[in-house]
């Protein structure tokens, strides 16, 4: 970041599911995420954050995104804050759905210093199965293998810090 600003291209043509800026962008006091779901598409899970306050603002598409159990609809100009408490999960419509999620950095963030993501104190509950993929075994199943994962990392990170 010699001249004072990190730049780089994402061709949102091929993004995938989820792409964190962070590195590419040298980010420190915003947390971004580029979310590209295609249609019909959605979490398979929701999540909160301990700390983060999250602005998602559409870009293009549509869907709709589950807030505390509630369902809003989602278009392209729309702009979603988020409180950090409140559970959250997103969904595309026929269309797909484009959405750029920001958030501020809150001091001390990451707490894990190889975290993929800048803002690191999210709460995904793996048993809060949004709406749209309720009574699907297959999500059922991966999301049950995501936790285990999320576990087993906790895990590591916790016997690293005791050597």
């Amino acid at each position: 970041m010699a001249d004072g600003y990190t730049r780089h291209h994402f061709d949102f043509d091929t993004l995938p599911w989820l792409t964190s800026p962070r590195r590419q962008l040298e980010l420190r006091g915003v947390a971004l995420g580029l979310i590209k779901l295609p249609a019909d598409q959605g979490y398979t899970f929701t999540h909160q954050h301990r700390e983060q306050e999250e602005v998602y603002i559409v870009v293009d598409g549509n869907g709709e995104m589950l807030l505390d159990g509630k369902r809003e609809p989602l278009g392209r100009g729309d702009i979603v804050r988020v409180d950090p408490a409140t559970k959250r999960a997103l969904k595309a419509g026929p269309d797909g759905l484009f959405v750029i999620c920001a958030g501020a950095v809150p001091a001390g963030f990451p707490k894990h210093p190889d975290s993929r993501y800048l803002i690191d104190d999210g709460i995904p509950d793996y048993a809060d199965i949004p709406p749209w993929y309720q009574g699907d075994e297959t999500v059922v199943e991966n999301n049950a293998r995501l936790k285990r994962r999320m576990l087993a990392a906790e895990k590591r990170r916790a016997e690293k810090k005791k050597s």
